[in-house]
């Protein structure tokens, strides 16, 4: 039987000894099943939760003797990757995949490659097991000696129209449960793939993703996936869903209602984004009365309170939008998390100060509601394919290399978002951090 490993690519060089909680790969975890389903011998190796080093994963590659490794890749650990698929001796086929690869492939065919590799732009369960099983079958994009690229877009016949018929398999998972910060055993999900909103620094945004719909799962098929954690991990108390779309609308915050009161026993946290809520202000109550307990958190992100800064990362909503729907929010006695970011390309310390000045009024209004108030601060990292990322190239020729920010990393839990690339705003490295330390103690008093 051939031989799969699927790795989560790491975020450090070394080993980390941290007790952070991480997400589990739920990507990847979808790709294994269909490996699995293919009948092929398939394992994921989590080098995040598993807190392996790139050490570590060479040997284990050695060790496990597979036929196909398949990565992930991000800007901020491409020299990690890139150091793993190198440094592999044992003579087996590569797959990599993630966001990125569809900027950086022409990269990445320049790599001293001692095995094959398939280059995966876009969706990978059926596409993998299918060159797994007859790689001819399956015509590449291109091929530069022993690398192939594909392409996995609306038009490909492996492309996954209804992600309502896609399983997952959670067996592949490291401990996945976590506790979250209510100190509740959570376990994380997504009901939609894709964005409908063109963010100038997100890598998932709609103008970096051409060719890709935005896919809703069916509300069915979000209750069938609760109804199976439940039954593989009845000790959960929680569910995150991790995508922006679950209630993007009034239909899906109407089916996020209905979902959810069907599991008086479940508390739930979910991304919501401004403009969905605006016009829905009247259905923030019914949400928490779907929960049927007292503890449910909204994470919206908030990125920029100057109104110019979010003109130019294309971040709809304004600032008037921001406080009316975060204090219906907190006026339901819902929890929100805002996060923020500082040093986009050309930010002043006056734009800095907006930012800050809306966080702390948001802290206010959380004073006197039910609902509380939490922040998740981070420095601007420009993410390959990027409208920004481009902006930052065209004009300096060059990124900055990706290094770990000790200063802002005085918190908790949190060394996982402290990387730096660099600061591209017209503040000092002393007035950034110190902006990012302020506005994430605002969080923590609330936490």
């Amino acid at each position: 039987m051939k031989k799969c490993i699927l790795i989560n690519s790491p975020i450090f060089w070394d080993a980390a000894a941290e007790g952070e909680n991480y997400l589990s790969p739920l990507g990847l975890g979808y790709i294994a099943t269909y490996v699995e389903k293919a009948g092929i011998q398939v394992e994921i190796l989590d080098a995040v939760k598993q807190r392996k080093s790139v050490e570590d994963i060479v040997k284990y590659i050695e060790e496990k003797q597979p036929d196909y490794v398949g990565i992930n890749i991000f800007t901020q650990n491409y020299k990690l990757v890139k150091a793993i698929c190198e440094q592999t001796k044992v003579k087996c086929e590569w797959f990599i995949g993630g966001l990125v690869v569809g900027s950086i492939y022409e990269e990445i065919v320049k790599w001293n490659l001692k095995n094959r590799m398939n280059i995966i732009i876009g969706d990978g369960e059926y596409i993998i097991p299918t060159i797994i099983l007859d790689n001819k079958k399956v015509e590449p994009i291109k091929k530069i000696e022993n690398i192939k690229v594909f392409r996995v877009n609306a038009e490909s016949e492996f492309f996954p129209r209804d992600i309502s018929d896609i399983v997952l398999n959670r067996k592949f998972f490291h401990n996945e449960i976590i506790k979250n910060h209510y100190g509740e055993r959570e376990i994380a999900m997504v009901t939609s793939r894709g964005c409908i909103y063109n963010c100038a620094f997100c890598g998932g945004a709609r103008s970096v993703n051409g060719g890709i719909p935005v896919r809703i799962r069916s509300e069915q098929s979000i209750v069938n996936e609760i109804n199976d954690i439940l039954k593989m991990y009845p000790e959960v108390k929680s569910i995150r869903v991790l995508d922006d779309l679950f209630l993007s609308n009034k239909q899906r915050i109407k089916q996020a209602i209905h979902v959810f009161s069907k599991y008086p026993q479940l508390s739930w946290r979910g991304m919501a984004h401004v403009l969905s809520l605006k016009p829905n202000l009247d259905d923030i109550e019914k949400l928490k009365g779907a929960n049927c307990r007292e503890l449910l958190e909204l994470f919206m992100g908030i990125e920029s309170g100057s109104e110019s800064m979010r003109k130019k990362i294309n971040k709809v909503g304004s600032i008037g939008d921001v406080i009316e729907v975060a204090q219906k929010i907190l006026q339901e006695g819902i929890d929100l998390k805002g996060y923020f970011i500082y040093g986009f390309p050309q930010e002043t310390e006056c734009d800095f100060q907006q930012t800050f000045e809306l966080a702390r009024k948001i802290s206010n209004i959380s004073q006197t509601t039910e609902g509380n108030f939490r922040t998740s601060v981070f420095q601007f990292r420009p993410y390959h394919g990027t409208k920004l990322y481009n902006d930052i190239v065209s004009e300096k020729g060059i990124v900055h290399e990706c290094e770990f920010n000790d200063i802002i990393s005085k918190f908790k839990g949190r060394n996982q978002f402290n990387f730096d690339f660099g600061n591209y705003s017209e503040v000092s490295d002393e007035i950034l951090n110190q902006y990012i330390i302020k506005t994430q103690e605002i969080g923590e008093g609330n936490a």
